[in-house]
């Protein structure tokens, strides 16, 4: 089923597209003060004296959205073929400060206020959303709570209009939850230092290949789960991504898939990977069509793999319906579908006391129905996992999406979680 959707997505989506293509006379750039030109220009895909149809101007602002820097963006031309590329900036330094259920969901602290700081992640810093002009990020953060620490952080999606690779890197240094003892019903922490550096082909282009690199020295604390020891582990990690999705943080058409393999080295050798295919399919018309969206998910890990590098659920990465329920896997195999649809239409708002970072405010409401089944498998048990549900979608400002969902899963259990993002 998920192939024969994939197949579909590669397909023509609409019938009905205006193909009817003009000559582009001028390009014209309005109210990118900090932003430079060619960060825009590369997302517009088009120049002077090329052929375009409204579809392709659609395509280009969808791409623009997708950078995250902007509030909105609107694309439109003349009878001459002159097109005008206009924008309203999000205000570049942003202070981030929020609290996340990471260990958990929310709806736990809320029945167990004494858990809170077992569950939540609270963070506090500073962060450069459009580093030079360049739609980079670079960023300073601490955190407490059910992880402590601090780290740095800086990304960008093209270097240069002449180096066409994006590149992220980190420092950090933490407290972590050990979740294998978290299974077990035991709290405790392991402590995590380390670095990472990841270098890829442009971020946003149709395709491209990375690869991750990170060090890794976790120490144990010496209990019953473990002798104290030092773990000193490299990753080597190339990956492979596919990307035709029109609009990353919330794709109405499109279709995408990764493949991670991850080679750790060190006091602890082993192999892990892991796999995605994502495809979205409109069923009517407009910027926020009613869509089914798919997507398939699984990943593997040799046996010699550490208890920390294992797949865990219930913890950051939730399954729905089973956001509370913590469980370890060695191996995984998901499947979600989701039927998304707007309840609300776009609105802008100007907050002029924000002088031009309160221009074209966004903000929608959208909805959609989802089921997820999901297979889990350690030391040789295997668990299958259901659940189904609706989710709401509310439009906002650099977090871009907030989620509110409702499961219910196979042991008629509800599960509550709100999420920053779109699953998928």
């Amino acid at each position: 089923m998920i192939f024969l959707l994939l197949l579909l997505c590669c397909a023509p989506l609409s019938a009905f597209a205006d193909e009817s293509k003009f000559a582009v006379s001028e390009i014209n750039l309005i109210g990118n003060q900090v932003t430079k030109p060619w960060v825009i220009e590369r997302e517009l895909r088009f120049d002077v004296e090329d052929s375009v149809n409204t579809n392709d101007l659609e395509a280009a602002r969808l791409r623009l959205l997708s950078l995250g820097i902007f509030n909105n963006v609107r694309i439109d031309y003349d009878s001459e073929g002159a097109v005008t590329v206009q924008v309203s900036e999000q205000f570049r330094y942003i202070p981030v400060t929020g609290a996340s259920a990471i260990e958990g969901s929310l709806s736990d602290a809320l029945r167990d206020p004494s858990r809170m700081l077992d569950v939540v992640v609270f963070t506090a810093g500073l962060a450069d959303i459009n580093h030079r002009g360049n739609a980079g990020m670079v960023g300073i953060l601490t955190e407490f709570g059910a992880r402590t620490g601090l780290s740095l952080q800086y990304s960008t999606r093209w270097l240069s209009p002449r180096k066409p690779f994006s590149l992220r890197f980190g420092l950090f240094s933490m407290r972590i939850s050990d979740r294998h003892a978290s299974v077990l019903g035991v709290s405790r922490r392991l402590r995590n230092d380390g670095a990472y550096i990841d270098i890829s082909t442009r971020r946003g282009a149709p395709s491209r290949v990375g690869l991750a690199m990170r060090y890794d020295h976790i120490k144990d604390r010496a209990d019953e789960f473990s002798s104290g020891a030092l773990h000193d582990v490299a990753w080597f990690s190339p990956y492979i991504i596919l990307d035709r999705r029109n609009l990353e943080w919330y794709p109405t058409d499109g279709l995408f898939i990764r493949g991670d393999l991850d080679n750790a080295f060190g006091s602890s050798s082993f192999i892990r990977s892991r796999a995605t295919a994502s495809c979205y399919i409109p069923v009517t018309s407009g910027t926020r069509p009613l869509l089914f969206a798919a997507r398939a998910i699984g990943g593997t890990a040799q046996d010699r793999a550490p208890a920390w590098a294992h797949y865990y659920f219930g913890f950051y990465d939730k399954l729905r319906g089973y956001a509370s329920v913590q469980t370890e896997a060695t191996s995984y195999l998901a499947a979600e579908f989701e039927m998304r649809f707007p309840i609300t239409p776009e609105y802008s708002f100007d907050f002029p006391w924000f002088g031009r970072y309160g221009d074209d405010i966004p903000f929608w409401i959208g909805g959609g129905f989802f089921f997820q089944r999901a297979q889990t498998q350690f030391g040789g048990a295997r668990n299958d996992v259901y659940a189904y549900g609706t989710a709401f979608h509310f439009r906002f400002p650099y977090v871009q999406i907030l989620e509110a969902s409702v499961a219910r899963n196979r042991d008629n259990e509800y599960d509550v979680v709100l999420e920053t993002g779109i699953r998928f």
